[in-house]
């Protein structure tokens, strides 16, 4: 019987034949299937399915993606923002979504706003659960999670809006610190600072020195003339 355009073995050997090593790779490892590597190279037709499934179609075409080394912008989105409520996850395992992380763990840190976090980083390198998006960011603060040029962009920003703090009464200025996610530690710190600034230098006795002569040995009585 003649090998035909569909069928696992012919795809294989042509795969194979044409060096589409990572295909090959993938459906021998029953990462997708010959079907859709036939159907990514454009060999054959998919056949309309009756009442299938988007999702499915989803995750297979993640999988093609993957099988590729690609990533598409749902599958980062995912792993920025958490799995979608309405379609679930694009990922069909924990290792898929680890493997996804790891492909593009720095370049979605280098897109992150300083004192923040994609999702992936809470999933696979952060003990215990995300924090609020409100104190996100004194949370990595304070588990000194910052690189230091981080820590030293949050902490300007925290310091402008403590000193837009001053002159508010006590519930606008704890209201306007708390909204803008101020450590506590920062606004002690920071206050006692202040204080020794503003506090006044004591007053220094000027010793009245009328006769010009100094004063006699522990006595405080002017020496005599000689």
């Amino acid at each position: 019987m003649a090998l035909h355009g569909t069928s696992k073995r012919y795809i294989t050997q042509r795969l194979e034949r044409e060096g589409h090593t990572a295909l090959l790779r993938a459906v021998q490892s029953g990462q997708i299937t010959a079907l859709t590597a036939a159907v990514s190279l454009g060999w054959v037709q998919r056949p309309p399915l009756k009442g299938g499934s988007t999702h499915r179609a989803h995750r297979r075409d993640f999988r093609l993606r993957e099988a590729r080394g690609e990533l598409g912008p749902g599958e980062k989105m995912e792993l920025i923002y958490g799995p979608s409520p309405a379609m679930g996850s694009y990922f069909d395992s924990r290792e898929a979504l680890q493997a996804a992380w790891v492909a593009v763990r720095d370049e979605l840190l280098g897109r992150t706003n300083p004192g923040r976090r994609p999702a992936g980083f809470y999933e696979f390198e952060w003990e215990g659960f995300r924090p609020p998006y409100a104190v996100e960011r004194s949370t990595l603060w304070r588990a000194n999670a910052l690189s230091e040029a981080e820590r030293v962009e949050v902490e300007h920003a925290w310091r402008v809006e403590f000193d837009a703090a001053r002159g508010m009464d006590a519930r606008e200025r704890r209201e306007h610190l708390v909204h803008h996610d101020v450590p506590v530690e920062l606004i002690e710190a920071w206050t006692g600072e202040r204080r020794k600034r503003t506090k006044p230098s004591p007053s220094v006795e000027v010793p009245n020195d009328t006769n010009n002569a100094p004063a006699g040995p522990h006595t405080g009585v002017a020496a005599p003339a000689k």
